[in-house]
């Protein structure tokens, strides 16, 4: 049987392309803002479950060597380290309302690598990316028996928060390194999204986290 239904061929106006188009255009624009809330809010996130995984990374590391990571010399000996860091990449600046001495987060004393410590047995001075120099005779942690490293404790020796900046430590304030009478924190911090710190980080004061920085505590001290 022959069907006489006429088909009509016609393609999409102009005028009806502009108006998909604008719709389409619309909800674009009512949805983006959603988005990127919703895209921030996992980076917060995400820095915060980083911040709480260094941290028991560095509590497994004491609990295995006995010592903080504040060495920097042969032996391995030494506690000179102001901050410990986990990539050169650092934020800089203070934001508004920044705690006393807030910029030392990124700017402060010397530093290390905590891949140093954690991903390479590499405590002393023979700080290298690659780790070359680590694993050194009489120099490192020993691999077996009482006070043994048994790293690695992190999965890569450069960690970035998720806008790019390394996580600090403000490891001066570890037990066997700070001498001073004033309580303080010690934490795994980052930046947070504006990429300036916040957070006080003086002699004279005990820090609290401020702003959009993001952390977690590992000890206090007196």
């Amino acid at each position: 049987m022959t069907s006489n239904r006429n088909f009509d061929r016609r393609g999409f106006t102009l005028i009806e392309i502009v108006i998909a188009v604008a719709i389409v255009a619309i909800f674009a624009a009512a949805m983006s803002p959603m988005v990127f809330r919703h895209l921030e809010t996992a980076k917060v996130g995400k820095a915060q479950n980083e911040t709480e995984i260094i941290a028991s990374a560095v509590l497994n590391y004491y609990k295995d060597v006995g010592v903080w990571p504040i060495t920097n010399l042969n032996g391995p000996t030494g506690n000179g380290i102001n901050r410990v860091i986990t990539s050169v990449n650092l934020a800089t600046g203070t934001g508004t309302g920044a705690g006393s001495g807030a910029a030392n987060w990124g700017t402060y004393g010397t530093t290390k690598n905590l891949g140093d410590y954690l991903y390479f047995n590499n405590p002393d001075n023979d700080t290298s990316i690659t780790g070359a120099g680590a694993d050194q005779a009489g120099q490192d942690w020993p691999t077996k028996g009482n006070g043994a490293w048994r790293g690695p404790y992190i999965d890569n020796y450069d960690i970035a928060d998720p806008w790019g900046h390394g996580y600090v430590i403000n490891s001066q304030y570890f037990p066997g390194r700070y001498t001073g009478t004033i309580r303080h924190k010690v934490f795994v911090l980052s930046a947070g999204p504006n990429g300036t710190w916040e957070t006080g980080f003086t002699d004279a004061a005990s820090e609290d986290i401020l702003g959009d920085d993001i952390g977690t505590l590992i000890t206090i001290i007196n």
